[in-house]
């Protein structure tokens, strides 16, 4: 079951904070990205608050964009084993 709406409650999700490498941007710009966990809504305008509770791996260079949704997909099994 997917929620619609954490609104007033709390959402388990994995961020992403960095330059996004995979991507091959010569002058990006640092990025702040957050994915929630079996969350469906439309947040865009919305002020969200991200509270950190464990670091996964860092950021780093994959060979190419199905082997970042292939780790992508690992970050999140792993993300959900945590309490």
């Amino acid at each position: 079951m997917r929620a619609r709406s954490c609104a007033g409650g709390t959402c388990r999700a994995v961020v992403n904070i960095g330059f996004r490498p995979t991507l091959q941007n010569p002058d990006p710009p640092l990025r702040v990205e957050a994915h929630l966990l079996d969350f469906d809504a439309d947040l865009y305008g919305e002020e969200v608050e991200v509270t950190f509770l464990d670091k996964l791996r860092g950021e780093k260079k994959f060979g190419s964009m199905n082997e970042l949704k292939e780790q992508i997909a690992r970050d999140v099994e792993q993300a959900r084993l945590h309490v």
